[in-house]
């Protein structure tokens, strides 16, 4: 069904557009993530729903999101290895959300380990989806850390279950694009570069 739904997807996308290798790779690479989100976003709002922690699910969604969105980072290799890691971390996380109260010195430990990570390492591209063009990684950078920041102000608003949605969201994305969890998953950092020497160019 996945295999199907990328397939007719990117014959009607090509039909209109003409797509090099490097196009080829990033809407098929587009696709399956986008095929791969609604499905878990189904099984996880079924789930959520029927323990009673949906509200929490719809806030971790988006402060997690958010973070993601600019910083980019890991992904698993294959639909399982992608199941396996992403319910146990949104359903754990609902449930820190909903009954953890996370004490201030922790919370602004993990908030600077999490700008600190920023700082070095956003935006971490993938070798499906290399960062080529510098422009981009500098913007992407400075998005990510912005994000980072909002939530500091969030953070102090004192508020315990949007505090620790925040800091949950920064930790995993923190986790996701650190070289560490790179090398531990067998999975090439600095994709971009790894690109440029393979077509010779200097980005």
């Amino acid at each position: 069904m996945k295999k199907k739904f990328i397939d007719n997807c990117y014959n009607f996308i090509v039909n209109y557009e003409d797509c090099d290798d490097l196009k080829t790779k990033k809407i098929r690479y587009g696709l399956e993530t986008i095929y791969n989100l609604l499905t878990k976003l189904i099984v996880l709002t079924i789930l959520t729903l029927w323990l009673n922690i949906f509200k929490d699910f719809i806030l971790l969604v988006v402060c997690y999101s958010l973070a993601r969105r600019y910083a980019y980072g890991l992904h698993a290799k294959t639909s399982i290895a992608c199941w396996i890691t992403t319910l146990p971390i949104y359903l754990l996380g609902c449930y820190i959300i909903h009954y953890v109260s996370i004490p201030n010195y922790l919370v602004y430990s993990l908030w600077s380990f999490s700008f600190l990570s920023f700082l070095l390492w956003a935006p971490a591209d993938t070798p499906q989806r290399p960062l080529i063009h510098e422009n981009i990684r500098k913007k992407q950078k400075i998005k990510a850390c912005t994000i980072c920041l909002i939530y500091l102000l969030l953070i102090g608003l004192q508020i315990s279950f949007v505090t620790s949605a925040c800091i949950y969201s920064l930790l995993i994305q923190s986790i996701c694009i650190n070289p560490i969890t790179y090398k531990l998953t067998h999975t090439p950092f600095d994709n971009y570069k790894i690109y440029g020497k393979t077509h010779g160019l200097n980005y």
